[in-house]
């Protein structure tokens, strides 16, 4: 770690990605709840390093926009690549900037949303250890598809990268492909990125040459391969952003499966994020989509066509079914579902039931209560062991204030069916509020509030009316 602490990182988000058909840059596009970008972000802050240079150039104000809102842990700075000429000239605009600057500069894509801090660890501290001037990250896939090939000598050591634009037919049989994902020895490579020629058919210079400089000038090149493909996969188009979220997808629920313990009744259905964890002998049933930071706990019973956006904490033995869930914690043997909707911040104690078509917003639900039919409870703080009878509405929203309102229910208190609870109010212990009842006051503990119109019963009445 004391070795990276003399490393800086250039990630490259400029590109336009014509192919995303998006009016966003394709490094602001989601992968199971968050940016690409976001992603490789997470992967830098993992290495301890000193700071993290940003390239943009198309759409560049939304990428400074995200960053502001979202800025990593690792200090950060932006770089604007305009007009955009390649990977070199990209890695150009970050020159000024490491001015005094000697150690090793890490430069990657930022397409790569599988990208892992554990896989840029071993290719710095390869770098590191091995003295080498330029060290490159490869992989081996079945299909090489637009990425650029490697090239070695007989003995094996690397000495280029050919483009799939420019490589030969022979050339684009080789498996072994270039991520962009490099190490460089700064300032030692400063003259090799300022030689760089557009000498190709896109005009550009691109940062692939390099290594072939590098190589002919007799300087250590190395190579280091991510065991995975998976993890150096870069997105350039819809259809592969939609393969990076299923790998993504695979990755989480393979490490669920084996490392902790949970079932999957059909993974090909279910869609978790690696912020996830999920307990032992939990289950996950189909068309469930869990993204964010979630804490399950042990025996638990998520789904079928549960979402859940974190933060998320579930304790154990809970079931969640069809439901949607953000932003709330429940506590361990609830039942929540199904068709409930949890949403903005809320504490909900153990053995709760929150029943189907219920919604609860901001609020706090204490112990063994009950809220099973039909209801919506917003900016409450209910007690233990109270019951809220089916169509219990707490009219949060003053529309001439413009205020919203709490609403308090004590330990053991109960409403009847189709009963509204006006803002602000408190329900005293054991206090109750007849079917019907529209309250507006507080009522004491102990207490039986009725607020609707006597009941009459007009006799004859379908005679008359014919």
């Amino acid at each position: 770690m004391s070795a990276r602490k003399n490393t800086q990182v250039v990630l490259l988000a400029a590109g336009q990605g014509k192919r995303m058909k998006s009016s966003k840059p394709k490094v602001l596009h989601e992968v199971l709840g968050k940016t690409v970008l976001g992603r490789v972000l997470d992967a830098v802050d993992q290495l301890g390093i000193e700071h993290v240079h940003v390239v943009v150039g198309h759409e560049a104000e939304q990428v400074r926009a995200f960053l502001q809102a979202n800025p990593p842990k690792t200090p950060l700075s932006v770089h604007l690549q305009e007009p955009q000429h390649g990977t070199g000239h990209a890695l150009k605009q970050v020159v000024p900037s490491l001015e005094g600057f000697s150690g090793t500069l890490l430069v990657s894509v930022a397409d790569t949303p599988l990208l892992q801090g554990n896989t840029l660890a071993a290719l710095v501290d390869g770098h590191i250890k091995e003295k080498s001037i330029v060290t490159l990250l490869t992989t081996e896939v079945e299909d090489a598809k637009s990425y650029g090939r490697i090239l070695r000598n007989a003995d094996g050591s690397v000495v280029g990268i050919i483009e799939d634009k420019d490589a030969s037919d022979e050339q684009k049989q080789i498996r072994e492909i270039n991520p962009a994902i490099y190490c460089f020895d700064w300032p030692t490579v400063k003259p090799g990125l300022f030689g760089l020629t557009n000498d190709n058919r896109q005009k550009e210079y691109y940062l692939t040459d390099m290594v072939a400089w590098a190589y002919k000038a007799n300087l250590k090149t190395s190579a280091i391969q991510a065991a995975d493909w998976r993890e150096v996969a870069g997105i350039n188009s819809r259809l592969e952003l939609a393969e990076a979220i299923r790998l993504l997808r695979d990755m989480s629920i393979q490490r669920l499966a084996l490392e902790s313990g949970v079932t999957f009744v059909d993974a090909s259905s279910t869609w978790i994020a690696p912020e996830v964890s999920i307990g032992q002998d939990s289950s996950v049933l189909p068309g469930c989509y869990l993204v964010g930071t979630i804490n399950i706990g042990q025996n638990c019973l998520i789904g079928p066509h549960t979402v859940m956006t974190g933060p998320v904490t579930v304790g154990d033995g809970t079931s969640i079914v069809q439901s949607n869930v953000s932003n709330s914690a429940i506590g361990a043997q609830c039942k929540v579902g199904p068709f409930a909707h949890l949403r903005d911040g809320n504490e909900i104690s153990d053995s709760v039931r929150i029943g189907n078509f219920v919604e609860i917003k901001k609020s706090v639900i204490g112990r063994k209560t009950n809220v099973s039919h039909l209801s919506y409870v917003g900016d409450a703080s209910i007690g233990s062991n109270a019951n809220l009878g089916a169509g219990t509405i707490t009219a949060n929203y003053n529309h001439a204030t413009k205020a919203k309102n709490r609403t308090t229910i004590g330990d053991g208190a109960s409403t009847g069916s189709n009963s509204v609870l006006v803002a602000p109010i408190t329900l005293g212990d054991k206090a109750s509020v007849a079917a019907g009842t529209v309250a507006t006051r507080d009522v004491p503990a102990g207490a039986l509030a009725v607020g609707r119109a006597r009941q009459e019963n007009k006799e004859g009445w379908a005679d008359r009316g014919k």
